[in-house]
């Protein structure tokens, strides 16, 4: 893998080859974000990262980092102090595709803090039950113009816990993205009783079918929607022809994923660099 190019792979059960998929498919998809002007994603042979004039980290992440042992505490420093120059926080991303294998302690040393530890997990859409509906009280329907995208958006900055400020850019983004059915991005609403309450995307890079920002209301949460989402998007990539899919887990979303049929196959380790001056832009 390069951090130029996405990687196609093959349908594998290998448990590291299935954690370098997982992660190669998030970062090919933060690549697409280049579509939109407000913010720059930056490729480099070693390196991938975004860079956007917001304080939030949802904005400013890092990620594919393959560095030789020479070169990580400097190449961590040049980040550092760009983002300390432009007063905005960062995720650094550590896949099982990233080097060297002590990136964190090199982190926490270069002034990043721990945040999470995620899991990458698979499913083998061959064996997956593709008639099973959501709930009667669910309805899921595909984001097809600006005002679905607005409920969308909405959702999920409520869902993650962004800032106000974020949620125009949010839509701007994925606005930008597309929505033309024939990218390799979807996205979904979840409705009860007619309202917006969950959130979920299916992205196709890499000839899988991967699960990406989930998100549900607080008031809908422990109703089956998240299950439902996750459920509705792997059957859509089953739809498309993709063998397997993939997702980065939460410590609050495993639960559902294991009792999907998910297993885990990985780990992707976050850290976070604070804003010298957190604040509305």
């Amino acid at each position: 893998m390069t951090g130029t190019d996405p990687l196609v792979v093959p349908p594998t059960t290998d448990a590291a080859d299935l954690a370098k998929i997982v992660c190669e498919a998030c970062w090919a998809h933060f690549r697409s974000w280049r579509a939109w002007p407000g913010i720059t994603v930056h490729t480099e042979p070693d390196l991938t990262w975004t860079e956007a004039p917001i304080p939030h980290v949802f904005f400013n992440q890092v990620y594919g980092a393959r560095f030789s042992r020479r070169e990580t505490r400097r190449r961590i420093s040049t980040i550092f102090t760009q983002a300390q120059h432009r007063g905005m926080p960062v995720i650094w991303r550590i896949g099982p595709d990233s080097t060297p294998d002590n990136l964190g302690l090199r982190l926490e040393e270069g002034g990043f803090t721990f945040a999470d530890d995620a899991l990458a997990m698979s499913l083998d859409l061959g064996v997956f039950e593709i008639d099973e509906e959501a709930p009667p009280h669910i309805q899921i329907e595909t984001v097809r113009d600006d005002a679905g995208l607005r409920e969308w958006t909405s959702v999920g900055v409520e869902g993650f816990g962004f800032p106000d400020f974020a949620e125009e850019p949010v839509f701007a983004l994925h606005r930008a993205i597309g929505l033309d059915p024939a990218r390799s991005q979807e996205m979904y609403l979840a409705r009860i009783d007619g309202e917006a309450v969950g959130m979920a995307t299916l992205l196709t890079e890499c000839g899988v079918a991967t699960l990406q920002n989930l998100a549900t209301r607080e008031k809908a949460r422990r109703r089956g929607v998240g299950t439902a989402l996750t459920r509705h998007v792997m059957r859509e990539g089953r739809k498309r022809g993709l063998a397997t899919g993939v997702l980065q887990a939460s410590t609050m979303g495993q639960g559902i994923y294991r009792r999907i049929g998910f297993r885990e196959v990985g780990r992707v380790v976050e850290y976070l660099l604070d804003a010298p001056n957190q604040g509305q832009p």
